[in-house]
Formats: C-alpha cells, structure tokens, sequence
C-alpha cells in the first residue's frame, strides 16, 4: 500500500500554480527533525504546502518533487495528518496577530535552544514547598540570572544533548553555561585557633572587601559572612552598607556591584536554608582547609561535577586556623588542600578563595 506519484505531484503543481513562492515539505520519518529554528523559518514563509503520507509510505520519486522532508521525530504514527496539526501549530502562532501578546513567544522553550526555566504562581507555599526567595525579590537582574540559570540546569538534565548543539556567543561557552550556581560562605564560628580549641575570629574589612569581588569576578551568586556574635554583624554590615548605599557607592559603582553579593547570617545552616529558598534544592556543601584530613576531592573532580550537577554548589572557607571537623563531617565533600612547592602553608583566606575560585571557574 504505496501511494501513486501522479496524483500527489499533481496536487503539488496544481498548488504552485496558485502560489509560485510555496514551500513544499514532505512529513515524513526520514525527514530532519522538526525544531523551533525551522519553525521560525516556515513562519517567514507566504505559502507553505505540507504532503502527509499515509499507509506503507509515498512512492519515492514524489521526493523529487519537494523543497524539504520533515519528521517529528523517532516514533511511528498512521498518518501524516497529525505531523501536520503539529507543525500547523507550532509555526501558525510564531505569525504575527496569531498571539495576542507578540512577545509570548520569546522566553518558551527551545526559542534559545534551552528548555524553559521552572514556572510558578500563587500561593507563595504549597504542602510545604516553597516559591523560590528570588522571585519575590522584585529583583528583575536576580530574576532573569535565576531563570537563565535554572534553563541551563534543566536542560543539562533532561536534554543534554541540545547543550551539546547549543551555540553561545563569545562571552559565554558551553561548558561555563552548564555550571551549577555557585555560592561562598566565610565562617567565623566555629573555627579552630593555633591551639586547636573552636573560637570566634574577628570579622575583617579585607575579607568582605576582597573575597566579594573574586566572587564577583567569577560568577558567585552570593557570599555568606557568618558570625554569631551581633556586635561583629553590625560592623559586617556597616562595611557592607558604605559601598552598597553611603559614600563609596557613588565612589566606585563596581565595588557596590562586587559587595551586593555579601550577606550577613548566624549560622553555616542558615546560609544553607538561604540557598534552599533561593534556588529551590538543597545545596552541595565543599569544605575547604590546609589540613591533611580524610579523603579529599580534587580541583578537577569539583569542575567536572560543577559542568553536570543541577543542584547549587556552597564553598565554605575558615577563618583563624581553619574550619572544625564538626564543620568538615557535614561537608559533602572536602577540596583539595592549596599547595606550593615551599614547606610554608598559610595563605590567607582571601588568598585561598581567589586561587579556588580561578581553579574551578576561571577560562582554560
């Protein structure tokens, strides 16, 4: 059961005899797949002609007579009438006046090559599931760097293979689009001293100051200062408040732009519930310390499960002599130590942070 040629050519001329300009597109499972790009570019088309096969298939020689062959996709169907509906409908609503809102069509699906970031409406709380924190923000920059992120997340899990075929531009590539977002934290408790006994460290200008614009510099989506003590959290946030809205955020537009990511919290696992509201999963937690302690990860393990993991990644830094093994037994993993070819091992944690960052996000 192998439909004639004569009848479809035919009917192919007799179409073109109407409109010299049509497109003529054989639906058909040998044909390239359907996409969002040929749907835009049947969208600019006056007159598109589409020859639906049925039964056995169509006798080949009708081939020569079509500009196209298209195919939905890897599966079986009776007909091709239903191919049709589909492409009717997908390249039918990209013409202008079909939508009532033009721009409707341009944050969808693959209109990027990515799949769409997670939508949500009200209430703000479903059977305990909540909207993400920064889509209540009113913060549009935030709100357009989390959907970006969480499309790229997405489609790294469900197709990786458009991240494959994805095209970016200059500023961006592949393997840097598919990172998972990245958090910092700098504990002040609980941390060791020279004598291994856990103590409060002084908050410092310097680490807020610098550890912020390294964070800046390579992507970081926000960086925890954490300290219980209420007297060093009013002076963090003094220094945060002079570049954010005193004098030096009219001195230097850049450093405000480098403190924004600065946050003030209690405790290691409020940062962590932060995260949680933010991005809407439960972060991965990489330690970090110069000490010889258990099993360790390496930079290019971290990197790796940086380019696939969809979850956010939070990287916590010590002050005074470094984290605690509280600290480091609630870590997923722990980073390998920074290492130079001299016996002598103390970077500062502003040092640390900034070959870390280089290591795991700089350009190769």
């Amino acid at each position: 059961m192998v439909m004639k040629p004569e009848p479809l050519v035919a009917a192919v001329e007799e179409a073109r005899s109407r409109t010299p300009d049509a497109r003529v597109i054989l639906l058909t499972p040998r044909g390239r797949v359907f996409d969002q790009q040929t749907a835009k570019k049947l969208a600019n088309q006056r007159n598109v002609v589409l020859i639906c096969g049925r039964y056995e298939g169509i006798d080949e020689r009708v081939s020569a007579f079509v500009d196209d062959e298209i195919s939905l996709g890897d599966y079986t169907l009776s007909g091709g009438e239903p191919a049709a509906i589909v492409v009717i409908d997908a390249v039918a609503r990209l013409v202008p006046g079909v939508l009532g809102n033009e721009n409707s069509t341009a944050e969808e699906s693959f209109t990027d090559g990515l799949l769409e970031y997670p939508q949500y409406t009200r209430p703000e709380e479903f059977r305990g599931m909540k909207v993400p924190e920064v889509l209540l923000s009113g913060d549009h920059e935030r709100i357009k760097e989390w959907r970006q992120q969480q499309s790229l997340a997405v489609t790294q899990e469900r197709r990786p293979d458009l991240i494959a075929n994805l095209r970016v531009s200059n500023e961006t590539t592949v393997e840097s689009a598919a990172q998972a977002a990245v958090y910092l934290a700098l504990l002040h408790y609980p941390v060791y001293d020279k004598n291994a006994q856990v103590v409060t460290t002084a908050v410092t200008n310097m680490d807020i100051h610098d550890i912020s614009r390294a964070g800046r510099t390579y992507g970081v989506r926000g960086f925890f200062v954490v300290t219980p003590v209420k007297a060093l959290q009013k002076l963090a946030l003094k220094i945060i408040d002079h570049w954010e809205v005193g004098y030096g955020s009219q001195y230097n537009t850049t450093r405000k732009e480098a403190l924004a990511l600065a946050r003030i919290c209690d405790t290691l696992d409020d940062a962590i519930i932060a995260i949680e509201q933010e991005t809407g999963a439960m972060p991965v937690i990489v330690a970090t310390s110069a000490r010889s302690t258990g099993s360790r990860s390496s930079f290019a393990a971290l990197q790796d499960m940086l380019n696939k993991q969809t979850r956010p990644f939070l990287i916590v830094f010590g002050t005074g002599w470094g984290l605690t093994e509280t600290i480091l037994s609630q870590a997923d993993y722990i980073l390998e130590a920074i290492e130079g070819d001299a016996e002598f091992n103390h970077l500062s944690v502003r040092s640390a942070a900034a070959i870390v960052l280089d290591r795991l996000l700089g350009h190769r």
